[in-house]
């Protein structure tokens, strides 16, 4: 397999996370009430746990072998959305996203299971439309916040990926604002893990084979430690 293959299937990763967000990346999202307010209790195929706030479930017109292994819930009043996955080898996907220019993660321990936190930022397509400039929707309070949580186990990385809208909840971009702190945090430590040996993995959902799928992983490896130069995909 040569380089220029690789390169397309990063390409085809990253494809396959948006096509999996684009899905409620219209939903709200949540903001902070006060503590001890109202939570919701949550239970998929692959974990349970509870929110802070009111949080309902969104539908996810998802078919084949993803089918069943990814969910996403909503808080409509605070707007914050939850994105959960469970794939085998997923942690390939932040893989990707760090060679796309994702920072690296803080690592936290929760119930005594490590978690991979990641947080990022993006300004929506609609904030420079209606004859406005990428300077004026800087301005705007549009900004959406985004962390993804990561717990690998046993090969398989459980994801939780949450969206917040219109700075409705205070974020700073740290694990110690209001968003991550009061909303995050609490969930995180909710959670329960279920048993993950029927999901798909990373090769099935690229079409790969696990040889192919392995390279890959490998060369993404590389340039994250620096042992291989990413010019060398050119």
């Amino acid at each position: 397999m040569n380089n220029k293959r690789m390169a397309v299937l990063a390409i085809a990763a990253i494809a396959i996370i948006i096509a999996s967000l684009s899905a409620v990346s219209a939903f709200e999202v949540f903001g902070i009430d006060i503590l001890g307010g109202p939570t919701t209790d949550f239970d998929n195929n692959f974990m349970s746990g509870t929110f802070s706030g009111d949080v309902s479930q969104n539908k996810i017109n998802e078919t084949g072998i993803a089918k069943g292994w990814t969910d996403s819930y909503e808080d409509k009043e605070h707007n914050i959305t939850y994105n959960m996955s469970c794939v085998k080898d997923g942690d390939f996907i932040t893989d990707v996203y760090q060679l796309q220019g994702l920072g690296q993660p803080e690592i936290r321990n929760y119930n005594g299971q490590p978690w991979k936190i990641f947080y990022s930022q993006a300004v929506p397509d609609e904030d420079i439309t209606d004859n406005k400039t990428s300077a004026d929707a800087n301005t705007t309070n549009n900004t959406i916040n985004v962390y993804i949580c990561e717990a690998d186990i046993n090969g398989t990385a459980y994801t939780i990926s949450v969206m917040a809208y219109d700075n409705k909840t205070e974020c700073d971009g740290t694990l110690f604002c209001p968003l991550y702190k009061d909303y995050l945090e609490p969930m995180i430590e909710s959670i329960e893990f279920k048993d993950a040996k029927k999901a798909p993995s990373m090769a099935e959902l690229m079409n790969m084979s696990d040889e192919e799928f392995k390279y890959n992983e490998e060369y993404v490896d590389g340039i994250l430690n620096g042992t291989i130069d990413p010019s060398t995909l050119q």
